[in-house]
Order: C-alpha cells, then structure tokens, then sequence
C-alpha cells in the first residue's frame, strides 16, 4: 500500500457497492431469530469484540442479496454503546466498498472530512458532524471466507422465511438541510443521482445516489416529534441513517405476516405499493416493505 504522503489526493472515492448497511440491536441473538424467521436472514460471521472502535457482540448477517451488520453493544465506554444512549436501536450507518482505501482517505480528508481508523485494518469512518450528520463506513476488504459477493457459500436457511425479500431496494438517511446534504455527499465522492425533487411529499425520498447494487436515498426531517413519529416510529429529529427499504415479491402477502405476527404497521398498504411496520415490533429497525423498486435504479440494473 503506498505510504499517505505518497497517495494523490485528487481522486475520488471509487464505489463499487454497499459493503453493508449497520444496525443497534439490544439482543443480537433475538434479532437473527426475529429475523430469520420473517425475512430469511443469515449470519455470515459473529464475533464478540472488546476493541473500543467496534465494542460488539454480533457481525454481518446476509438478507437476500445484501450485508446487514447487526450491533449488540456490550462495552459501555465504547462507541456503539454512546450511540445506542444517543439514539436508541436501528439504522445508524451506511458502509460503501471502494476499490482504493489510501487514495479515499487522502480525498476525503482534503474534502475536510475527519477520517478514523488505520488504513491497515482496511475499513475507515468518517465523522458525522463532517458529513451532514450521517454516518458512513469506507472499506476495501475482501473478506472470502465469509461475503457471498467474493465466493463464500451461504449457510442454509433454518425454514423458509415468511416474507419473500427479493433484495435490498434502498438504505435512507435523515437530512436537516436537505440541499446541503446532496450537496456534501456529491463532494465525498461523484455516485449518479438518480433525483433531486425538493417537492416530494415529507414521507418519500427527495434525492436518490446509485451506490453500485443499490440505492442510497435521502429524506427531509419532520418539522416535529410528533410527525417524526408518525412517519418513522420515533420522535428524535436528527440527521442520521435510519432506513432499509426491503422488496418483496408479494406485499399483499407481507401485510397479512404482519398481523399474523402482531407487527404494527405505521402507515401503507399493499394497494399503496409501500408499508412502514413499527421499529418497536422488529427490533428497532425501521423497515419499509415494497413491491416496487425505488424510482431511477432500473437501468442501473444492467450495467
């Protein structure tokens, strides 16, 4: 690996897709049971880790063709402990694959966005309050042994899953200043957006970024804790990653699971195409459920 002072800093970050999504969990164990029954949801590798940079017990977990990390925080001084006091379980980051480690750390840093971690462990974080508030994972790992993506076997499925999830549609993330948002996340590196419309209504993705095998959308903060609730299950209004987007083969079918297995749903229907279930009854995931890819991504498909 070339040393820092020799890496060109002019070169933008290369993403060649979702490393993984990452989840709190209060009970790491629960969540893969839960989890597994509703949506076929595979751990690929668990560990319990005292490291104060990961400070979990869990590791990343395999939903139709996507890596979730699932968080169980088990040292209080640690870094996921502070976050789950600060905002609770759920969605909290998103981690992108690039191709180059050195030369992402050398843009992203000349784009003034603190960088931690060691380039040797070949995964980085850059700091929130330098990227909008959300949250994101640079990694050039390539793990074999365990990432279906370089070659590893899936473990079997236990049971076949109640809701057939045909992939990940998208990951969401919360903005305060919605233009400004687009705006930084266009400076850490060039994804394709896909849209950009300020008039969406407050419940749906302003702007969508192609990340490769996916979409990473971005959503307007209600204007109050009460409509913060209403929308998403929670109250706290921040800027944060906070949404995976699942695509279902059959959502008349998923919302007859739901009141099958006692989860709320917060608003949708199958006849509207989308359904937001309850953070509190999966988890504290804030899970939308579609028949219907997330808009702009279709083309993408098939490069």
């Amino acid at each position: 690996m070339p040393s820092p002072s020799n890496v060109p800093a002019n070169v933008p970050p290369r993403v060649v897709w979702t490393y993984h999504g990452s989840a709190l969990v209060r009970d790491y164990h629960g969540a893969v049971r839960q989890l597994g029954r509703l949506i076929g949801l595979r751990p690929i590798e668990v560990s319990d880790s005292n490291d104060p940079m990961i400070a979990r017990l869990g590791g990343m977990t395999w939903i139709a063709d996507n890596s979730v990390e699932l968080v169980e925080p088990t040292v209080p001084e640690g870094g996921p402990a502070r976050m789950m006091a600060s905002i609770g379980p759920g969605m909290f980051c998103l981690a992108l694959q690039v191709d180059n480690l050195a030369e992402t750390k050398a843009w992203l840093e000349s784009r003034h966005a603190r960088v931690v971690g060691k380039l040797e462990q070949e995964f980085l974080f850059t700091h929130p309050k330098d990227t909008a508030g959300i949250y994101l994972e640079w990694a050039a790992q390539a793990f074999t042994e365990w990432d279906p993506r370089a070659g590893a076997a899936l473990p079997p499925l236990a049971s076949p899953p109640l809701i057939n999830v045909l992939r990940i549609d998208h990951w969401g993330a919360l903005a305060e200043n919605p233009q400004a948002t687009l705006a930084r996340m266009q400076e850490l590196w060039p994804a394709p957006v896909l849209w950009n419309d300020m008039t969406t209504p407050i419940d749906r993705p302003y702007a969508g970024l192609w990340v490769g095998d996916g979409v990473f959308t971005l959503y307007r903060i209600p204007d109050s804790e009460d409509e913060m609730e209403r929308l998403w299950g929670i109250r706290q209004r921040r800027a944060r990653v906070h949404l995976m987007s699942l695509l279902v083969d059959d959502l008349l079918a998923a919302e007859a699971v739901f009141r099958s297995e006692n989860i709320r749903i917060l608003r949708g229907s199958a006849s509207d195409g989308l359904i937001v279930t309850h953070p509190d009854d999966v988890q504290g995931l804030i899970l939308a459920w579609s028949d219907r890819a997330v808009q702009g991504q279709a083309s993408l498909w098939d490069k």
